[in-house]
């Protein structure tokens, strides 16, 4: 049993395949927003489902049916009815959700489990899980890590700008519109750990620079 990561599917929503100009649009759509993404362009029926077709079967081509699959926040737009159209088109049987601003309260029986943000624990490794980013987070001194969504890559050089952070954005345009492993994030994290642990070692000197997250 694997535990997977992803965040802001944004199922049915063909705005944000706009804002974000995801990889989905068709040439036309493409060249009309290019320039504007924010334009009044109407984004296709054909465009949103080849987007929802992509995403899934992402998620089927990677995550087994007794694998854990936590998405986020942002799962779809619309309600209950959409959200169970979705989520039935997952074969994973346990896809627990973070609550994220564009999912409607009403949507929670769609899932095994809803949280507004929390602790897991993944082969003793405590990650810190919430659809926004977050500069400290519960345990961050102590090795936790923080995954995120929302912002749709938008942090990523931030991010890299910090190696000793231990933060992911697992959202999909952050991976590649496919969901992440916890084995592959913890191959990202493993050097990250390890600045983290030089500035820990820093702080405690009393010689660190004032960016570790207490």
């Amino acid at each position: 049993m694997q535990v997977w990561f992803t965040a802001d599917t944004h199922f049915g929503h063909g705005n944000i395949i706009k804002y974000c100009q995801r990889p989905f649009l068709s040439p036309a759509e493409f060249a009309a927003t290019r320039a504007d993404p924010r334009s009044k362009l109407r984004i296709s029926d054909e465009t949103v489902r080849r987007h929802d077709s992509a995403l899934l079967d992402s998620i089927n081509q990677l995550v087994a049916p007794d694998d854990v699959l936590w998405v986020l926040g942002d799962f779809c737009w619309g309600g209950l009815a959409d959200a169970r159209r979705y989520r039935d088109r997952i074969k994973c049987r346990t896809v627990n959700l973070v609550w994220g601003n564009h999912d409607r309260g009403d949507i929670a029986p769609a899932f095994n489990d809803c949280i507004d943000q929390g602790m897991v624990t993944v082969e003793g490794q405590e990650i810190w899980l919430n659809h926004y980013p977050m500069r400290s987070w519960d345990k961050a001194f102590h090795g936790s890590w923080h995954f995120y969504g929302h912002v749709h890559g938008r942090l990523q050089r931030e991010d890299a700008a910090k190696p000793a952070a231990l933060t992911k954005d697992v959202g999909v345009d952050a991976c590649e519109y496919r969901p992440w492993s916890f084995a592959e994030l913890k191959a990202y994290m493993a050097p990250r750990v390890a600045a983290f642990e030089r500035h820990k070692a820093a702080f405690v000197a009393g010689t660190d620079d004032g960016s570790l997250p207490l």
